[in-house]
This record gives C-alpha cells, structure tokens and sequence, in this order.
C-alpha cells in the first residue's frame, strides 16, 4: 500500500503540473483564436480586403487549444458520461466496471499515440502556405534575418502531445482505481478539483 502510495503521489505531482501548463496553454490558444477571427473580420468586412492566413491560425490554435485542455477534462471527470448503468450495481462491481473502461481507454491511447508520432515524424512535413503567408507579410524573417516556416506537421504534433497526457491521466486513473478495489475508495480519493475547475463546475 505504501508503494501505490509513493506512486500515486508521484504521478499526482507530475500530472498536477502539466495540466495547469496546459490550461495556460490552452487559455493563451483561445485568446489568440479569438484576436485572429476578429482581425480576419474587421479586414474582410471593414476593409474589404480579406487576409489569406486568419482561417489556418484560428483552426491550428482551436486544435491546439482542445489539446491542452481535454487531458484536465478527462483527470477530472468533466465529459458528459452515460451513468445509468454503475449507479444500478454493487459499489465493488462498479469499481472492476470503471477499472475497465479505464485500462481500455489506456489501450486506445497506446494505439493512438503511436499512429500520431508517426503521422508527425513523417517526411511529409508540408508548409503551411497561409501561415508562411504571415511570415512574408508581417516581415518576421527580414525583421529577425531568419528563415522560418510553418509546417502542417507542428499542428499535428498537438495530437501527440494530447495523447501522452491522456495517456499520463489514464496510468494515474488506473493506479487509483485498482489501489481502490484493494483498500477501499475512502483511501484513495479522487483527484483534488483545481479552484477554476470549481468554480465553473
């Protein structure tokens, strides 16, 4: 019991603090997204004139921002769940029912994260003609004498990142589920809600 809990501690710490990262992440994402529609809009509308890159930038971050986020969503219940059918059964039956959605999702998670690293690590990385379009317009490169581009691939890499999140919940999720078939859920409580999550909940 010691062991799970020195375990548990471990992956709380780590997961705790990722998650916030990404909710920062995310948050930024979002108000990004949001000045880039409006500028978009006050371009097309206003100036008649509408800019070539504003519906990539928005669609990258909306990605990026739903990648961030959703590993927090999952950690702490916060998907819309069918629960029907474990508030009908036993409290012990109920706990192998949950500790086997957990162990598949875990699995699915597995599969997928290894089919988005190699969509990401692929030598197709394609450039981003709107994004690079930023680039030439806003005149970073001259303005830095560098040569950067932006490459589809670097929105891909969000499902990536995503997916070892989740994955990083899931190993928390099923330690927790398993120590709690074996002592009981009193010991081992879910994970503490963060004050922001609380508050919108």
């Amino acid at each position: 019991m010691k062991t799970i809990r020195v375990l548990l501690e471990m992956f709380d710490a780590i997961n705790t603090r990722a998650l916030l990262l990404g909710r920062t992440i995310g948050l930024v994402a979002l108000g990004l997204m949001v000045l880039v529609i409006l500028t978009q809009i006050f371009f097309r509308y206003v100036l008649n004139n509408a800019l070539p890159w504003p519906e990539e930038a928005a669609r990258a971050l909306m990605i990026w921002m739903m990648a961030m986020v959703a590993p927090s969503a999952y950690r702490y219940t916060g998907f819309v769940s069918i629960d029907m059918l474990h508030e009908y059964i036993p409290a012990r039956l109920k706990n192998y029912l949950i500790l086997s959605i957990l162990l598949l999702c875990t699995f699915v998670s597995i599969i997928m994260l290894q089919h988005a690293w190699t969509h990401f690590s692929s030598p197709l990385l394609f450039d981003s003609s709107g994004l690079n379009r930023l680039l030439q317009d806003t005149g970073i490169n001259q303005l830095l004498g560098t040569q950067i581009q932006f490459r589809t691939a670097y929105i891909y890499l969000a499902m990536s990142v995503f997916l070892t999140l989740i994955l990083m919940v899931s190993l928390e999720l099923v330690m927790r589920q398993f120590a709690r078939i074996i002592w009981g859920n009193e010991s081992f409580p879910s994970p503490k809600l963060p004050n922001v999550m609380a508050v919108n909940s």
